[in-house]
């Protein structure tokens, strides 16, 4: 009996002991990861966001962050509930892609006619489906000096979640490496290799081109494909991914897939608008912002919780060293032919100092791929591009990596009405980004093979299929294409020297080139 009472005062002294706030605590669904925020020029001093998801339990964080050895500051999340039902059964109709009918397929590498009648499928989501119910906190990071290491911690009581470290941005006359990628987030193993070696890489920021999470960019598919690649993960490695988000802010790009859930029907639609914090000094919103539906109740509840994202997530700009960089949302549903939209992007691009102007958006202009071959409408923008001294355009979209010599483009005043812009090209061949790295016109960058399923062939079919049935509406503009494998483009600034490489899923180069430019 005597030995019984021992073990249980043990067992008692032990509870008394034990962290009941543990017992209690939130799950942390999505660990503290780095955003962007409202930081546009680099005038004053920089801001970051940190934010992260829990289930709803009641709970108290805060942010502790400082640059090394200097004094820790806080900061206070601010908290918001996020609650969605499970989405409704559904039933879509499938509209096969039909090749136009001047197309007469004869090579190999072409798609096949198919019937122009609609089927009816049943469509299963791919995971149990349920409610979702989540707390969002995000906390301002503000006042902080470029150039600088921030380092954070998250802490619950005193539990800390995440400790990690950022760069803010750097000023003009510093270095400054980034990444851009698009069409990422599938759940298959090529995100993860290509999430690995970006880590490697050290970038400061990433670039997301669009098409960041498939199938249609939910909040549900979010937490199932994206987290546990780019941030929730414990033991980097080519199979497994990287926690990059905890120390690299991803700016965000909408592409056709993150936009293709719709409201009422499916609640947590348009996902990258709850997680991303872009900056917000772009146009407001008009008829190139992303639909909302006809629902005015949800239109309206989604407007109030995101209203950090929209509609500034549709256009926007920012300075990243000698960099500015331009990020327009150039889907169907967006109208690209705004005259407010093109005025506000030509007065932004003209009014910047910086010595490298970038264009950002998801569907490529000029790209030498069969797949989405015909959705140009963003050619007209090229004279504009190339007025306002635009270096290069980066899409995805097309599921590969494609390089164009640099070009002028004059496009035809009539549009073609399947979407094809006609026009007269002037091409740069002599430009190869080595011995002559002073290019004459725009570069056109496709950087779409972060993970979805590669688009085949290679240029050596396209090319040659392409003219034969599209005649002057393509042109032997692509300088470089790599079809056959996931890739990234990794970008090193300075203020009169970019280099450009892009290297795939095995961590190998495929292509590299260098513009130079006299000090301003």
């Amino acid at each position: 009996m005597r030995i019984l009472n021992l073990i249980l005062s043990s067992l008692l002294i032990s509870f008394a002991s034990f962290d009941l706030t543990l017992l209690l605590a939130q799950e942390i669904l999505v660990k503290p990861y780095v955003q962007p925020g409202d930081g546009n020029t680099l005038e004053g001093t920089d801001v970051k966001i940190i934010a992260w998801l829990t289930d709803q339990k009641e709970a108290t964080f805060v942010v502790e962050y400082g640059i090394k050895e200097g004094p820790v500051l806080k900061a206070k999340p601010v908290r918001i509930s996020l609650d969605f039902e499970k989405p409704k059964p559904f039933i879509d109709i499938i509209k096969p892609k039909v090749v136009p009918q001047e197309t007469k397929p004869k090579v190999e590498d072409k798609p096949k006619v198919e019937d122009k009648k609609e089927t009816i499928v049943k469509k299963d989501p791919p995971l149990i489906e349920k409610e979702q119910h989540y707390f969002r906190y995000h906390a301002s990071l503000k006042n902080l000096p470029f150039n600088s290491e921030i380092h954070y911690s998250v802490k619950l009581g005193e539990r800390i979640i995440r400790q990690s470290s950022f760069r803010t941005r750097p000023t003009p006359d510093k270095s400054a490496r980034l990444v851009l990628v698009g069409d990422m987030a599938t759940g298959k193993a090529p995100q993860k290799a290509i999430a690995w070696q970006i880590q490697k890489e050290k970038p400061e920021a990433l670039i997301a081109l669009g098409d960041i999470v498939y199938p249609t960019g939910r909040v549900f598919q979010y937490m199932n494909y994206f987290w546990n690649t780019y941030n929730d993960v414990n033991e980097p490695s080519i199979t497994a991914g990287a926690p990059l988000m905890a120390s690299v802010p991803f700016y965000p790009i909408l592409g056709n897939h993150d936009i293709g859930a719709r409201f009422p029907t499916t609640q947590d639609a348009l996902g990258a608008f709850y997680f991303f914090y872009p900056p917000t000094q772009g146009p407001g919103e008009g008829s190139w912002s992303t639909p909302l539906g006809t629902d005015t109740a949800a239109a309206a509840k989604f407007k109030t919780i995101n209203k950090h994202s929209y509609p500034s997530m549709d256009a926007y700009s920012f300075d990243y060293g000698s960099a500015h960089f331009l990020i327009l949302n150039n889907n169907k549903a967006s109208n690209m032919d705004s005259p407010e939209l093109i005025q506000w992007a030509e007065s932004d691009l003209k009014k910047t100092k910086q010595q490298w102007k970038f264009v950002c958006y998801h569907v490529p202009a000029f790209h030498s791929s069969r797949q989405h071959y015909s959705e140009q409408q963003s050619r007209s923008w090229n004279p504009m591009f190339e007025t306002c001294g635009v270096d290069i355009v980066f899409a995805g979209h097309v599921h590969n990596y494609q390089r164009s010599h640099p070009l002028l483009f004059k496009p035809e005043d009539k549009r073609n009405t399947k979407g094809r812009v006609d026009g007269t090209f002037t091409m740069d061949k002599s430009f190869d980004g080595d011995k002559n790295t002073s290019p004459k016109g725009v570069i056109h960058v496709v950087a779409g093979g972060g993970g979805a399923s590669l688009y085949l062939p290679g240029l050596e079919k396209t090319s040659v299929s392409l003219k034969e049935d599209f005649e002057e509406n393509y042109a032997d503009f692509t300088a470089i294409m790599n079809a056959d494998s996931y890739s990234f483009v990794s970008m090193d600034l300075e203020p009169t020297k970019l280099a450009i490489r892009v290297l795939n899923q095995e961590g190998k180069q495929i292509d590299k080139f260098m513009i130079t430019k006299p000090t301003k």
